[in-house]
C-alpha cells in the first residue's frame, strides 16, 4: 500500500477513524495507487531508444544525478524529504552509483557510494573528479581518493545558517564553471535571515532577499554573491558557450516559471520581504521592474532539471517539467525561443534530474509519485542518441563599455546590454561620470545611471536619491522610491512626496511610492534592522490611515490613483466616497463598503440600485453589494430582474437567488423562468432561466445539460464570459475564492495569490486546475492531516516541524497558525490532495462559471 496516503500500523484499516467518507476515499485512493501500473512515458521526437536502466526498490524517490568520466552514474536516493511517521527506509540520504557494464541500457551494478546525508538534492562534479552533494542546509564533498568506488567520508565544506526548514526552499543546486569555480543556488528561505561563512572568513547573509547564486571556491573560500532575485532555483548548469543557465520556479500570482540566462550582478527581480505573490511594486519577473533582468523562456510547472543538447550551431535546452509530467525542449531560434514537448508520460512520470554520458545516453530520474514525501517508488529512465555538445566558448561579441560609448549601452533595447553598462559604471573610479549622466538628457541614460549610483552604494546616496525623486520620467522615479525605500533613511520621508508631482503618475509609480512610504516608518526600520520577525514578510508595514484617507480625497491627483488609495482605506472611511461625482472613486469605495454586512453600506447599496438614472456598472457594483448585507424586504429588487440591461437583471437575479426562501421571490422565480426557458435563443434569457432554475430546484438544474467529465467542462468553457461580472463571481459568497485568494488586489492572502495566473496557465489549464485541484499543486498548499490522541483530525499547512516532533499547523477551520505538541500527536500525514476543495463548479451556474473564468484569464 502506498505510504503517506493510509497508514495501519497507528490508526487501523477502518475507515472511520479516518473521519468519515473522506477517509474513505483515500483509503481507496491509495489502494487504486497501489495496484495501478504507470506507463512507459513517450517521446515525441524521432531517433530515440527509451530503456527502463533501473526502477523500485532499486532506486526509490532519486532527485539530483551526475555522471563521472568513466561513465558511472551516481544518484540522490532521498529518504529525508518529509517522510512519513510510518516511513520505513533508510533514515538518511544514500548517493547510488550506476554502472551499464555491458552497454545494455540496463543496470549491472549497483553499490552505495555515501550514506549518512539530511535532505540531499543535487550532484556535481568538481574539476579535480571530487563528486559535491548541495543538501537543503550543508555543502558536503565526497571523496574517493583511493578510486575504490566508495566515498572515503563526507566532508562538510559549508552549511547554510537560516530558520527556514522548507527543503525546496535552502539551497537547491550545484555546479562548476570550467576554471574549477563552484556555484551554488538558495531559494527565497521564506524571507528569512540566513548566512553562509566561508572557510577563510567570507561572509554571504541577507534578510529578506531573494534566492541567489553564490560563487566559491570548491574548498569553500571566497564566497560572494554571483546574481540575485530567484524565487526557488532548482538546477543550473553551464552551457558548451559557458553561459550559466538556471531554472527558476514562480511566485504564487508570478508566472511563469522561467528558463535563465544568468549573468554576474544580475538581478532577476523577486525579494522575499515583499511577500510571496511575487506583485509587490519592489518584485519584478521578467525584466518589468527597471533593473531587473528577462527570462530567456517561460517552462512549465515546478521546472527541475537541466541539460543543454545544443548541436550544430542551434542552441537548445532540455527541462524537467515534475508537475505536468513532461520534459520540455526550448529551441533558441534568433531572438525568440521555442518550445516543444520532447517527452511525457502518465501521471506517474516525474521527471526531476538530467544527464548525459559520454556515449550519448540521456538518463532521467523519475520520482514518480504526485506526493512530495518519500514513498518508496522510483524509476531511472535511458534515452538514446543525445549527444552533447563539445564545449566551445567564444569571445563576448560586443566590446566592453567606455566612457565614451556608456551612454549608447544605456539606449540598447537589449536589456543585457545595458546590464553591462551598469556594472561597468558602478565601480567607484567612475562614480563623478555616473553623476554627470544622471542628469542627460535621455531619459534610459538617466535610468542607468541611478541604477547604477544605486549599486555602488556611495557616500551621497540621500543627494542622489532626491535628485531622482524629481526626475519627469516614470522609470527613474519608480526606481529612486524604491532607492528610497530600501535605504531606511528617515530624513527621505518627505522628499518622496516630490515624486508625485515631478511629472506624468501612472499606477506602478504611486504603488511604489506607497511602498516607500511603508518602508520609511520608525517602527518598520526598527524591526527589520532587529530582525523582530524571523521571516521578514511578516513585519508589519503600514500607511496612517488618516493620511491615506486624505490622499484619496486630493482632487489634483489623477482619478485612478486616488482608486488605488481607497483599495488601502478602513471601510468606516468610504462611506461617504459612494456618493462621489467620479465613477471610478464611487466603484473603488464599493469594493471596500461590500466587504462589511452594515446598516450604512446596505442603505446606500439600496439607494444607487434603485436608482434609474445611475449607471449600469455602478448599480450591478451595488447589487453585488447587497449580496453582503442583511435585507428586511428583498422582494423590492425583483423589478430589476426584468431590467433591460441585461448586466442589472443577472446580478438582481443572482442577488435574489440567495433569498429563494421569501416567497414573493421563489414566486417571481417560478413565472420568470416558464418565460425566460421559452426563449432559449435569446442569450441573456437563457442565462436568467439558468439562475432561476438552480434557485429553484438546484438537482434540477445540474440535470439540465451539465457537463458531467472535465473534457465536456473545458469545451464548454472554451470562450465568451464576461470579465467584470466574474470579477463578482470570484468575490462572492457563494464560490468563496476570494476567502482563500486574492485577484487584483482584492481578497485574502491565505492561498496563491492569482493576479497574474493568466502568465502561468492557458485558460483551459484554469479551468482544469478549478475542476481538479489534486493533479497539480504548489508543495507550498500541501495539505496535511494531523490526528490528535483525543480522536480529533486536523487539516491545514504544515508551517513547521520541529526536531522534538512539534508540529505547527495554519488549520482550515481556526484560520491561523496552531502548534501541536509532539505528546498529543497520535499521527500525521502528507494528504494527497490539494487544500483546494474539489466542486466549486457546483456553487455555480454555467454562465457563472464562465464568467469567472474569463476573469481569471484575464488576471496578466
Amino acid at each position: 500500500m502506498t505510504r503517506g496516503y493510509f497508514r495501519i500500523n497507528k490508526v487501523g484499516t477502518d475507515p472511520a477513524q479516518r473521519d468519515g467518507p473522506r477517509s474513505f476515499l483515500l483509503f481507496a485512493f491509495a489502494l487504486i495507487q497501489s495496484v495501478a501500473c504507470a506507463t512507459t512515458p513517450r517521446i515525441h521526437e524521432s531517433g530515440h531508444e527509451l530503456t527502463l536502466f533501473a526502477e523500485s526498490p532499486d532506486i526509490v524517490t532519486p532527485i539530483g544525478m551526475a555522471i563521472d568520466d568513466r561513465d558511472r552514474i551516481f544518484i540522490v536516493e532521498s529518504h529525508t524529504h518529509s517522510a512519513p511517521s510510518s516511513y520505513d527506509g533508510p533514515k538518511s540520504d544514500r548517493i547510488k552509483m550506476f554502472t551499464d557494464e555491458n552497454g545494455d541500457g540496463k543496470a549491472d551494478r549497483i553499490e552505495i557510494f555515501a550514506e549518512g546525508l539530511n535532505e540531499a538534492l543535487n550532484l556535481a562534479f568538481a574539476k579535480d573528479g571530487t563528486l559535491y552533494v548541495i543538501c537543503s542546509h550543508e555543502l558536503v564533498a565526497l571523496p574517493d581518493r583511493n578510486n575504490d568506488g566508495k566515498c572515503d567520508g563526507p566532508e562538510t565544506i559549508l552549511t547554510l545558517e537560516t530558520e527556514s526548514t522548507n527543503p525546496h526552499g535552502c539551497w537547491l543546486g550545484i555546479t562548476f564553471d570550467n576554471a574549477g569555480k563552484m556555484y551554488l543556488t538558495r531559494g527565497n528561505v521564506g524571507s528569512a535571515y540566513h548566512r553562509i561563512v566561508g572557510k577563510d572568513g567570507s561572509v554571504v547573509e541577507g534578510y529578506g532577499d531573494g534566492g541567489d547564486i553564490v560563487r566559491a571556491n570548491p574548498d569553500g573560500t571566497q564566497l560572494a554573491t554571483w546574481a540575485t532575485g530567484f524565487w526557488n532555483p532548482f538546477d543550473l548548469k553551464f552551457d558548451h558557450r559557458g553561459k550559466l543557465m538556471l531554472l527558476d520556479n514562480d511566485p504564487d500570482a508570478r508566472g511563469p516559471n522561467r528558463l535563465l540566462q544568468v549573468v554576474q550582478g544580475g538581478d532577476y527581480g523577486y525579494k522575499a520581504l515583499f511577500g510571496g505573490s511575487g506583485r509587490h511594486p519592489f518584485q519584478g519577473w521578467n525584466g518589468s521592474l527597471p533593473g531587473t533582468l528577462p527570462y530567456l523562456s517561460g517552462t512549465g510547472e515546478a521546472p527541475s532539471g537541466l541539460i543543454d543538447v545544443s548541436s550544430n550551431n542551434s542552441y537548445s535546452y532540455l527541462a524537467t517539467i515534475w508537475n505536468e509530467n513532461a520534459i520540455e525542449r526550448h529551441q533558441v531560434e534568433g531572438d525568440t525561443v521555442r518550445k516543444t514537448i520532447f517527452m511525457s508520460g502518465d501521471k506517474e512520470f516525474r521527471p526531476v534530474a538530467l544527464a548525459g554520458d559520454s556515449k550519448g545516453n540521456l538518463y532521467i530520474t523519475d520520482w514518480m509519485l504526485v506526493d512530495y514525501p518519500n514513498h518508496g517508488k522510483g524509476r531511472i529512465w535511458r534515452v538514446s542518441n543525445i549527444p552533447l555538445p563539445e564545449p566551445s566558448i567564444t569571445a563576448p561579441s560586443r566590446p566592453k563599455p567606455t566612457r565614451a560609448t556608456v551612454a549608447e549601452f544605456f539606449k540598447d533595447a537589449d536589456l543585457f546590454v545595458r546590464h553591462k553598462a551598469e556594472m561597468w559604471l558602478s565601480h567607484p573610479s567612475h562614480s563623478q561620470l555616473a553623476a554627470d549622466l544622471s542628469a542627460n538628457e535621455h531619459p534610459s541614460v538617466r535610468l542607468g545611471a541611478t541604477l547604477a549610483m544605486r549599486r555602488s552604494g556611495r557616500a551621497d546616496a540621500s543627494e542622489r536619491i532626491r535628485a531622482a525623486l524629481k526626475d519627469p520620467d516614470l522609470s527613474v522615479r519608480r526606481i529612486a522610491l524604491m532607492w528610497a525605500g530600501e535605504s531606511l533613511d528617515l530624513g527621505l520621508r518627505q522628499a518622496l512626496d516630490t515624486a508625485l508631482t515631478a511629472g506624468e503618475l501612472d499606477k506602478t509609480v504611486f504603488e511604489a511610492y506607497l511602498a516607500a512610504v511603508e518602508m520609511l516608518d520608525p517602527d518598520f526600520i526598527k524591526s527589520y534592522r532587529s530582525r523582530s520577525e524571523s521571516r521578514s514578510y511578516r513585519i508589519p508595514r503600514k500607511l496612517d490611515p488618516n493620511w491615506l484617507a486624505a490622499l484619496a480625497r486630493k482632487p489634483s491627483l489623477p482619478t485612478h490613483v486616488r482608486a488605488l488609495a481607497i483599495e488601502r482605506l478602513e471601510v468606516d472611511s468610504v462611506f461617504d466616497l459612494l456618493s462621489n461625482s467620479d465613477s471610478a472613486i464611487r466603484l473603488a469605495a464599493m469594493h471596500k463598503a461590500s466587504q462589511v454586512n452594515q446598516a450604512q453600506a446596505r442603505d446606500a447599496f439600496l439607494t444607487i440600485a434603485l436608482d434609474q438614472s445611475e449607471a449600469p456598472p455602478l448599480r450591478a457594483e451595488a447589487l453585488f453589494g447587497l449580496s453582503r448585507q442583511t435585507l428586511d424586504d428583498p422582494a423590492a429588487l425583483i423589478q430589476l430582474m426584468d431590467h433591460p440591461n441585461a448586466t442589472i437583471a443577472i446580478e438582481a437575479t443572482r442577488l435574489l437567488r440567495l433569498h429563494i426562501g421569501n416567497q414573493r421571490v421563489r414566486k417571481a422565480f417560478a413565472e420568470r423562468y416558464e418565460n425566460w426557458s421559452s426563449n432559449p435563443n435569446k442569450a441573456t434569457q437563457a442565462e436568467l432561466a439558468e439562475f432561476a432554475l438552480y434557485g429553484i430546484d438546484r438537482n434540477r438544474a445540474f440535470a439540465n445539460s451539465r457537463p458531467q467529465d472535465l473534457d465536456t467542462w473545458k469545451r464548454t468553457l472554451a470562450s465568451g464570459g464576461d470579465i467584470q461580472r466574474g470579477s463578482r463571481v470570484f468575490r462572492s459568497q457563494q464560490t468563496l475564492c476570494s476567502t482563500c485568494h486574492s485577484a487584483d488586489g482584492l481578497g485574502s492572502e491565505f492561498g496563491p495569490n492569482l493576479s497574474g495566473i493568466a502568465q502561468s496557465l492557458s485558460r483551459e489549464g484554469i479551468i482544469h486546475a478549478i475542476l481538479q485541484p489534486s493533479d497539480s499543486f504548489s508543495p507550498d498548499f500541501q495539505a496535511w492531516n494531523i490526528y490528535t490522541n483525543d480522536g480529533k483530525s486536523h487539516q491545514g499547512v504544515q508551517i513547521d516541524h520541529q526536531s522534538r516532533g512539534d508540529i505547527l499547523l495554519y488549520t482550515l477551520d481556526a484560520r491561523e497558525n496552531v502548534r501541536f505538541k509532539a505528546a498529543e500527536i497520535k499521527d500525521y500525514e502528507a494528504a494527497p490532495y490539494s487544500l483546494m476543495p474539489p466542486g466549486l463548479e457546483n456553487t455555480m451556474t454555467i454562465s457563472e462559471f464562465r464568467d469567472l473564468i474569463a476573469y481569471l484569464a484575464s488576471m496578466q
